[in-house]
């Protein structure tokens, strides 16, 4: 599971951006592999339309969750129109941010190391 997160800089300890849209960076966060790498906010000095286009990054970098500090309305509709979930009123840094999250639904984040039980066809 790929989580996005906001931060003003390209670091997991940096801050979290308060806003998804005007966010300076996304760090996508890997909960398989611990890993993570930063990327700038292409919609970030944008005046109108930067949720969507934040969205429309997010999406091309294949996260599932979004952790923020708050989602506009054009961003949450973007976001959920392809089921990533929008985790708000974020705080603190980044790397507090994943600790918190990965203690509530850590579970949840992890790939299923068995493989599902079918049935054979009568």
């Amino acid at each position: 599971m790929k989580l996005c997160i906001t931060a003003e800089e390209p670091d997991i300890h940096s801050l979290i951006a308060e806003e998804f849209g005007h966010a300076p960076f996304f760090i996508i966060y890997d909960t398989d592999t611990k890993s993570w790498e930063a990327h700038s906010n292409k919609a970030g000095v944008a005046t109108e339309g930067a949720g969507i286009v934040a969205a429309e990054q997010v999406i091309s970098l294949e996260a599932d969750v979004v952790l923020t500090g708050y989602v506009g309305v054009h961003g949450v509709k973007k976001l959920s129109s392809r089921n990533i979930r929008i985790i708000q009123d974020e705080d603190g840094t980044v790397e507090a941010s994943i600790k918190r999250y990965m203690k509530k639904y850590g579970d949840a984040c992890q790939t299923s190391k068995t493989p599902a039980k079918t049935s054979p066809p009568e």
